[in-house]
């Protein structure tokens, strides 16, 4: 909650063109009322983080957008390397129809997580 709360104090109250959808994720129905969007960004804590992402985005996001994902890699494997996580969790988004174009490490900020940018080729 921390994470939604701090989102809709820090970006969309001073940007008219955000919308906020605070739910559970995997309910991807739910966000069909707003149609399609630019943007999906999903910061989530889930073993399944990437594979909800992606299909949030083919619900939701139109060809060619962007989908701005946190990839939590303990949430994910507390086993293996985090880099390890990230480029899995990447190779599932690129055979998905994406085209990632960054990984930002979000060290020191936050242990253990990335940030992927990637487009949606849908």
């Amino acid at each position: 909650m921390r994470v939604g709360r701090e989102f809709v104090q820090n970006v969309a109250k001073k940007r008219k063109n955000v919308i906020p959808f605070i739910a559970d994720a995997r309910s991807t129905e739910k966000f069909g009322a707003l149609g399609r969007v630019d943007v999906v960004y999903c910061d989530i804590a889930q073993p399944d983080q990437t594979e909800i992402a992606i299909a949030n985005c083919r619900a939701n996001l139109t060809n060619g957008g962007r989908l701005l994902l946190v990839v939590k890699a303990r949430s994910i494997d507390v086993i293996k390397e985090p880099r390890e996580v990230f480029k899995s969790e990447m190779a599932k988004l690129e055979k998905s129809g994406f085209t990632v174009e960054k990984i930002v490490e979000l060290s020191p900020f936050d242990k253990d997580h990335a940030l992927i940018s990637a487009r949606f080729a849908g």
